[in-house]
């Protein structure tokens, strides 16, 4: 029997090789698609899950009265002891602080600047799982001036030799630490949230910052004893942060945390202070969706076709009931049918996924996360499931016709079953006209974002970090921007805290002069010097810039105007000549010497913030990190580097490109687009396929028709016009449906963005175009051979 299904099962499908291949190409692409999307979602999913289960980042909030003022990832460096010693549930902690970060790393000759070098907590290796391949975990970070580093970093300082207790140079704000390495530990895996090379130990820290409660640049991890009571937790928090607030920024505020689980940080949405690259945690399940949605319209498609063809096999089955074959016998043969064109199917995805396997590594990162054996066996059931249900509905509707009425050549489809293929159809139309619709909002987001005027000049700008701790920069630097200013070729030359496209994660609580303490708020501290402005461009709404020829101006600010409306003036025009008390400065006030148009710092995804353009000497802890040099050279670095180099020899020459610097800021967007676009377009493609071979064989079976209309002399329009109406209404009811959907799911994607392009009418207008023309454009050839048939070559046998 087994012999004899699989026998038939293989002269169906080799007989019919037209309706085979389109099942089987469909379905192919559907499964490739299905899991090369599976494995960037599962990637994205993947973050932080190695490490033991019940971690929490301890986040800081701030409340003025019920309003949240502030909500930051990081925290202090106290806040870790004193959760642990005054509230219950914390089985232990640790911490690693981000602060400056940045580094100069020397061993001998070799320096590179390194962009994470952190102190962690003596217990971080053992509080979590990144693996030591050389060290206890338990020791590494115990003593005074000791590093940890990765493999790679360990290569590219030491080459094949043993790194272990030989002493690295690290600059830090105070000098130069001089740390032996302890241990080596594998490179910290790409779905990891904390991404670091070198780790300094906690004991290094100098001792007023160990504890320190007005720092919030450290992320603090605790992990909860089983059955502790989280919200009780959150909540104890305020009260033991009375104790401990006891310096006058921020006083007023209710001091609060959340408790976040380590593995839904990395697609939480974006805070300010975070170090890591965020995810997106709608736009995973809107592409798992369209995985979903692809795998369905393949096996929509092959169900279309399968019941289509029930006429052809409708004899074959008579014949075999009124022969004694069995209800089973024969659902069985169809079943087996069903599974042979699956199995076909998941061979050829096979070639498909590993050829597109490397694309999907390049453009994310993505890399074990294809295949391992949860995805083999999701898939299998996947594909046993789909293989069912697809092959189910053709078996039953074919064993239950009555012999007789096939015998005689009456059969046709019921009402029931042709409703039912139209119902798939319009699935399929359904789902095409949300990706279109989909496609052109991402499009045209990222062409409102790349177009929108960003109020910076960003073209011809080289910026240069900072040099590390020791270089005297202050002192230097006045000397060292007019020796790039005699570059030929040099525009201009500015120092600042931060460059557009980088936060600016330096905040001081501030307030009006002449207002109370309860009238702080936070706002972005920028240092810069007397250039800035117009090295940048940036519009003055009222007042002047920092005048070079004024001394006094070293003791002034410049706002922009969402500071001057978080300050509380009228407008800015009124704030000019106000004064403001900065945090840390308590001796005096600084006057307000001008307000800048608001601009985009970072990318349109982020609103615009309070800043504070600032020179002031007594605001040492704002720091210098960038020079801006503004250069029509094209070989920048040739020409910038003997200068720096004469300047600051202790430290590596470091630069980047400003417009591709801030333009990264889109990478996940641009990225997010392009597999819209592609996967999108597979399913329409899929979509196609299957509509292409029901109208091969539904024109087929009109054959007849079409000649008796002829002869009575309906023309070849007319033809036409019958045998596309049905797909173009199909596809304007679908509309109705289908666009308000498209509708919400676009308004919520585009909620993530503090800037959006607009919705217009016609970007819903264009998929049910592009969708009749696409529809049209596959069924329209097969259409039109028929209407212009000869109407004798098909009614000669009648």
């Amino acid at each position: 029997m087994i012999r004899n299904i699989l026998l038939v099962t293989w002269r169906h499908l080799s007989r019919h090789k037209t309706y085979t291949a389109l099942n089987v190409l469909g379905l192919a692409l559907g499964i490739a698609s299905f899991v090369l999307i599976g494995g960037y979602t599962r990637f994205e999913r993947s973050f932080d899950r190695m490490h033991a289960p019940n971690i929490y980042r301890v986040e800081s909030r701030f409340y003025r009265g019920n309003d949240m003022t502030d909500d930051w990832p990081t925290s202090t460096n106290g806040y870790a002891p004193a959760i642990k010693d005054n509230l219950s549930g914390i089985a232990s902690y640790t911490r690693i602080n981000w602060y400056n970060s940045e580094r100069v790393v020397r061993y001998g000759e070799v320096k590179f600047r390194e962009e994470h070098v952190c102190y962690a907590d003596s217990n971080f290796f053992s509080f979590f799982a990144y693996p030591l391949l050389k060290g206890d975990p338990a020791t590494v970070l115990r003593e005074v001036n000791t590093i940890v580093l990765s493999a790679s970093a360990a290569r590219k300082y030491f080459g094949q030799a043993d790194p272990m207790g030989r002493i690295l140079d690290v600059s830090t704000e105070a000098g130069t630490l001089h740390c032996a390495v302890t241990g080596v530990f594998k490179d910290i895996p790409s779905n990891s949230t904390m991404q670091f090379s070198f780790l300094i130990s906690w004991a290094t820290t100098p001792e007023w910052l160990k504890r320190f409660w007005y720092m919030h640049e450290s992320y603090t991890f605790v992990q909860l004893t089983p059955g502790a009571d989280i919200h009780a937790i959150e909540a104890g928090f305020p009260a033991v942060a009375e104790r401990y607030k006891t310096g006058p920024a921020l006083k007023d505020l209710r001091w609060a945390i959340h408790l976040v689980p380590l593995p839904d940080i990395h697609l939480n949405p974006a805070k300010s202070y975070e170090i890591e690259v965020k995810g997106n945690r709608f736009a995973i399940d809107l592409l798992d969706v369209i995985a979903y949605l692809i795998l369905l319209i393949a096996c929509v498609n092959y169900i279309n076709l399968a019941t289509t063809k029930a006429l052809d096999r409708a004899r074959e089955v008579g014949i075999r009931k009124v022969s004694g074959a069995l209800p089973a016998f024969l659902v069985a043969q169809f079943l087996a049918e069903s599974a042979g064109i699956f199995l076909c199917a998941a061979f050829l995805a096979l070639p498909v996924v590993a050829f597109s396997g490397p694309w999907l590594v390049e453009h994310f990162g993505v890399s074990g996360f294809l295949f391992d054996w949860m995805v083999v066996l999701r898939i299998a059931v996947l594909l046993t499931v789909a293989a069912l249900a697809s092959g189910i509905y053709p078996a039953l509707v074919l064993v239950r016709l009555q012999p007789a009425i096939v015998l005689k050549g009456r059969f046709t489809f019921s009402a029931r079953g042709v409703r039912m293929r139209k119902a798939m159809v319009a699935f399929q139309f359904g789902a095409s006209l949300v990706l279109i619709a989909g496609t052109i909002a991402v499009y045209r987001q990222m062409d409102f974002m790349s177009r929108q005027n960003t109020g910076v000049r960003l073209a011809q700008t080289v910026v240069v970090k900072a040099p590390g701790a020791g270089s005297d920069l202050n002192h230097k630097m006045p000397d060292a921007k007019t020796a790039f200013l005699a570059l030929p070729g040099v525009i201009s030359v500015t120092a600042s805290g931060a460059v557009p496209g980088k936060e600016v994660a330096t905040f001081g609580a501030n307030r009006r002069y002449g207002a109370p303490k309860s009238d702080e708020r936070l706002y972005e501290m920028l240092r810069v010097d007397h250039d800035f402005i117009d090295a940048y461009g940036l519009q003055l709404v009222a007042g002047r810039g920092f005048d070079i020829t004024r001394p006094g101006d070293s003791t002034g600010v410049v706002l922009n105007e969402s500071a001057v409306r978080q300050f509380g003036f009228a407008s800015p025009a009124a704030a000019v000549g106000q004064k403001v008390w900065l945090e840390t400065i308590d001796s005096r006030p600084d006057v307000v010497l001008g307000v800048v148009r608001d601009y985009h710092q970072q990318s349109l995804q982020k609103p615009f913030t309070p800043i504070v353009l600032c020179m002031d000497p007594k605001l040492g802890w704002v720091p210098v990190k960038y020079f801006s040099i503004k250069i029509a050279s094209t070989d920048a670095p040739a020409l910038l580097k003997p200068v720096w180099d004469r300047f600051f020899p202790e430290s590596s020459f470091d630069f980047f490109y400003l417009d591709d610097f801030y333009s990264r800021q889109y990478r996940q967007e641009i990225q997010f687009s392009r597999t819209i676009l592609v996967f999108s377009s597979l399913a329409i493609l899929i979509a196609c396929m299957g509509l292409l071979g029901l109208t091969a064989y539904t024109t087929a079976r009109r054959t007849k028709e079409i000649g008796v209309r002829k002869v009575l002399g309906a023309s070849v329009r007319h033809i036409l016009g019958l045998l596309t109406w049905d797909v173009v209404r199909l596809i304007l009811w679908c509309s109705l449906g289908a666009l308000p959907l498209a509708f919400l799911v676009i308004r919520r994607w585009l909620d993530g963005y503090a800037f959006r392009a607009p919705l217009t009418w016609w970007q819903w207008v264009v998929p049910v175009v592009v969708l009749v023309f696409i529809a049209l454009g596959t069924t329209g050839w097969l259409s039109f051979r028929a209407a212009v048939a000869r109407p004798v070559d098909s009614l000669k046998e009648e």
